[in-house]
Formats: C-alpha cells, sequence, structure tokens
C-alpha cells in the first residue's frame, strides 16, 4: 500500500475506502464487497441483533488473526478465539458457541468447499466496499480510472462480473 501512497505504483488492488485513503487514492467504482455477520446454526433463535455491540455477553467466537476478532475485541466483547472456520462451525454445531463472527463471503465458500453448506444461517452486521485505488502522486494513475470503471461497467453488463462472484459462492 505504501507504494501506490507515494506514487511508486499506479494502482493497489484492493482497497476500501477511508477518509484517511482518500488523502492518497482515487477510487474507482466498487469491485467487490465484504460482508461481516454473524453465522449460528440453523433452527437457533436469533435474539434481536441490530448492531455488533448487540452481541457483547454472547456466546461468540472469531478466527484468531482475523479482522472480525479485532472488531470483536474493539467492542468490549469477550470473544473464543479459534484457530480455524473448522475449528468454530464444529463448536457451533456442538451449541458451545451461539455465533461464529466471521466474513460471509469468503466462509460462504469454505463452506461450500466443506460440504457444510445449507447447515448454518448469517445475519448481516455491516459491509465493507473494495475498490481498486489509485494514487494520486503517480502521473499515469489517474487516466486510469475512467477506463477501469467503463470496463467494470461491460463485464457488469454483459455478465461476466456475476460469473467470476459465482464461482466463489
Amino acid at each position: 500500500m505504501s507504494d501506490t501512497k507515494n506514487g511508486l505504483s499506479p494502482v493497489l488492488l484492493s482497497c476500501a475506502r477511508s477518509e484517511e485513503r482518500a488523502e492518497y487514492f482515487h477510487f474507482s467504482e466498487p469491485i467487490s464487497r465484504d460482508t461481516y455477520g454473524l453465522y449460528f446454526r440453523r433452527g437457533f433463535e436469533l435474539p434481536e441483533i441490530s448492531g455488533l455491540s448487540d452481541i457483547i455477553g454472547q456466546r461468540v467466537a472469531s478466527v484468531h488473526g482475523y479482522v472480525s476478532l479485532a472488531k470483536l475485541h474493539e467492542i468490549g466483547a469477550d470473544p473464543i478465539e479459534v484457530p480455524s472456520e473448522t475449528t468454530g462451525f464444529k463448536m457451533l454445531a456442538l451449541s458451545r458457541i451461539d455465533f461464529l463472527f466471521s466474513g460471509k463471503e469468503a466462509t460462504d465458500f469454505f463452506l461450500k468447499q466443506s460440504g457444510m453448506s445449507g447447515e448454518f444461517d448469517f445475519h448481516e452486521i455491516e459491509y465493507l466496499e473494495y475498490h481498486l485505488c489509485l494514487s494520486k502522486k503517480h502521473p499515469e494513475a489517474g487516466a486510469l480510472l475512467q477506463p477501469f470503471n467503463d470496463g467494470l461497467a461491460e463485464v457488469k453488463a454483459d455478465g461476466t462480473y456475476q460469473l467470476i462472484h459465482a464461482r466463489y459462492r
């Protein structure tokens, strides 16, 4: 990221928009998103949850080293740290925890690959959109933004974008 921020590289794939990053980058139209939320056992009666802080005091886990675990610590929750999604979902299936807090897109792909699709439900808490980030300091980066956005619009319009994303659902 620092090379692109400093203009040594024109483009970074990918980053989320923030006020700090807006000082250094032009952002493309969104190219993907990461949805964070709670996985829970199918049939589990979900309490009223409108935001992440509503799970403070609940039996919630997240994977060691993941951003989702840091988010739980930031809000003052006392999460159970698990070494992997596999461990988290085993604990969830055995009712040792009530929730696994994780990113939906990557975790759904893991569930599909593991043959566990359909065993758990998901409650969305928040999402981040990711963009191609172009350096404001690089002399060629600004000229790349519109052609990239035009090309992205084309692949969305012709269905290619959806086909690519569908491979990982």
